[in-house]
């Protein structure tokens, strides 16, 4: 029995734009961010999706309606899989905090450090490995849409065991795809695309 999930950045937002770490605030989709969505969609009509699952954020939500209208399967919006906690930093812009003596390890890294009032990427890794691990469970052997976002992307894939020495904003365009499946309680990690 096989789970695949293809695990999608959402569409292009206004804060992504002028670079405003976003967190678990959020802002709206661009007009790219709304092209990079619907490209998404299109990457995967002939994919057999059977459902989309998505960060309950709002540029999640809109990024899953808008494949929703074109794939024409349900959507469900899950706590777990919402942006890692940013804490004081979120609304702020990236400038003001890279010289910060704990940006690198903040956001570069897979570690327990927390920003204050914020989550370790190791809990952040940790709450969407979970998140998607029961969704492998309770839709076996189905194709699923994972929409959610770069920061916890990158603290899951460095769950998984696959390490950077980037950061989010550096690693995943809006829109990207990557290709994942759980069979036998292990997740494989199979190939990545860009969503334009």
């Amino acid at each position: 029995m096989t789970t695949r999930f293809f695990l999608a950045r959402h569409g292009q937002t206004l804060w992504n734009k002028t670079q405003r770490f976003q967190g678990q605030l959020d802002s709206e989709l661009t007009e790219q961010g709304k092209i990079q969505a619907t490209n998404i969609a299109i990457a995967l009509e002939n994919e057999n999706i059977a459902r989309i699952i998505s960060s309950p954020l709002g540029r999640a939500v809109k990024t899953a309606a808008i494949c929703q209208n074109h794939l024409d399967v349900p959507v469900d919006n899950h706590p777990d899989l919402a942006e890692r906690n940013l804490g004081k930093w979120q609304g702020k812009n990236v400038e003001s905090f890279s010289q910060d003596g704990s940006y690198h390890e903040l956001l570069h890294q897979f570690t327990q450090l927390k920003p204050e009032g914020g989550e370790s990427a190791i809990e952040c890794g940790f709450r969407v490995y979970q998140a998607l691990e029961n969704f492998a469970k309770k839709f076996s052997n189905q194709t699923l849409l994972v929409i959610f976002h770069g920061e916890a992307l990158r603290c899951f894939l460095a769950k998984l065991g696959v390490n950077s020495d980037s950061n989010a904003y550096e690693l995943f365009d809006n829109g990207c795809l990557f290709t994942l499946s759980y069979q036998q309680q292990r997740f494989q990690l199979e190939n990545q695309q860009a969503s334009k």
